[in-house]
């Protein structure tokens, strides 16, 4: 059920209940009072109006006023449960996530329940306090401990370190559920897939390191040359040998086209632009262009409570110049429906196998990769027969853009819904 949460200031702990509440929830005297992952002892006393009262005698209630809320209410062990209550955790501002925080946070407050954002430092220091939407921007104020979390912070060196993983076990012993806990790398995500019978044979042959570089031009001619630690379309380099030695380039100092008179100069120059840094080769598997441009297409990929759905597909085009398509690189995006209809003779029924694979690859990596993930962005190409490849898995996809027409778009409603079902899950196990 739902109910109107209104707050009022008091130091007494106490909770007022409308008199068919109170009647129906058969509660009395002293009650546990749970939000989130966080609790406190409250005594029921009768509502003088409809609403659900609460005396903000903790900081963070008034958070909750003028809100409505999920309730589940525990005769047996005189419990009153309030949620969803959900997090993003951030770096300090929602930068790029600004859109999506928001339409966040109208969805939430709309269907029942608090979204905010959760600063990192907040987040490591565990004072209580996060950002609220009010009045048109976000402040900072004081948050009950949320019950699920989904990290979008951007750094991967910040998730490797004892004090963020020590922050997230903290959190989870106390209840909650983190999700998508940090970034995948492609290398890890091109082993398991090959790993597994049937996913393998939509994956393109690749090898680790660049020490594989000659051998791999040797037998495809034509190869992408990825940092596994890459995103956003950055740090890719394509080569291809045959009549001429060829690289082309998006992220690293020079032409980003050039040509070299044998391998050796062509490895001199890829080793000088990737460094340090590890790469993934894969050969080029010639997928279908879209008026001479290079086509991929995003599969949105969302957990649900324990189940795994594909809210939403787009199709994206490589901007002018650009041999990847991300939206990141100037790409544009399309209807998968249409442009397949487009590319292909026969497009009956590509679309539906596309998510099928997608979603096949998501259960899949969430059982066997570290971590615990709820969402997933799965690039695919599709090749002149129709067949699809998976290019990349990514666990923070991009939430710059919506091709949708609704003012929610789908993955807004994928976290809220999830975060209710893993609400309701938590409440029914106790």
């Amino acid at each position: 059920m739902k109910c109107h949460i209104a707050c009022e200031k008091s130091k007494e702990p106490h909770i007022y209940i409308p008199d068919i509440l109170l009647e129906d929830w058969m509660l009395k005297g002293g009650v546990t009072l749970s939000v989130g992952a966080t609790s406190a002892r409250v005594e029921c006393l009768l509502s003088p109006t409809d609403d659900l009262i609460l005396t903000t005698f903790l900081p963070w209630l008034q958070a909750l006023h003028d809100r409505d809320f999920h309730i589940h209410v525990d005769r047996l062990r005189a419990e009153i449960c309030i949620g969803p209550i959900t997090a993003i955790l951030i770096n300090k501002t929602p930068g790029s996530l600004g859109d999506y925080a928001h339409e966040c946070h109208q969805f939430f407050h709309q269907n029942g329940g608090l979204l905010y954002l959760l600063p990192v430092s907040s987040f490591f220091q565990r004072e209580g306090t996060g950002l609220l939407f009010s009045e048109g921007r976000w402040e900072a104020g004081s948050v009950p401990s949320p019950g699920v979390l989904y990290n979008r912070i951007p750094s991967r060196k910040l998730e490797t370190t004892d004090h963020f993983k020590h922050a997230v076990t903290f959190l989870e012993e106390a209840g909650a559920t983190v999700f998508n806990t940090r970034f995948l790398s492609k290398s890890e995500v091109d082993q398991a897939l090959k790993n597994h019978p049937l996913l393998k044979e939509h994956i393109p042959v690749s090898a680790s390191g660049l020490e594989h570089l000659e051998g791999m031009l040797s037998s495809f001619e034509d190869v992408f040359i990825k940092d596994i630690h890459g995103s956003k379309g950055r740090n890719i380099i394509r080569a291809t040998s045959g009549d001429r030695w060829e690289v082309r380039q998006n992220s690293f100092p020079g032409n980003d086209h050039q040509t070299f008179r044998d391998y050796r100069s062509l490895e001199k120059k890829v080793r000088a632009w990737c460094r340090d840094s590890t790469y993934l080769i894969q050969e080029t598997i010639p997928f279908c262009l879209y008026e001479g441009r290079p086509l991929d297409f995003r599969i949105l990929c969302h957990r649900i409570g324990q189940e795994w759905t594909v809210l939403s597909s787009v199709a994206r085009i490589a901007g002018d110049g650009e041999f990847v398509s991300n939206v990141d690189r100037g790409g544009q995006t399309a209807k998968p429906r249409t442009i397949l209809n487009k590319i292909l003779p026969v497009s009956k029924g590509i679309h539906e196998n596309m998510k099928a694979l997608s979603l096949s690859a998501a259960v899949y990596l969430s059982e066997v990769l570290e971590g615990r993930f709820s969402e997933f962005g799965i690039d695919l190409g599709i090749d002149a027969d129709g067949k699809p490849w998976i290019i990349e898995v990514n666990s923070k996809p991009s939430k710059l853009t919506s091709q949708h027409s609704e003012s929610i778009r789908p993955s807004v409603r994928g976290l809220y819904h999830h975060s209710v079902s893993v609400w309701k899950e938590e409440e029914e196990e106790k």
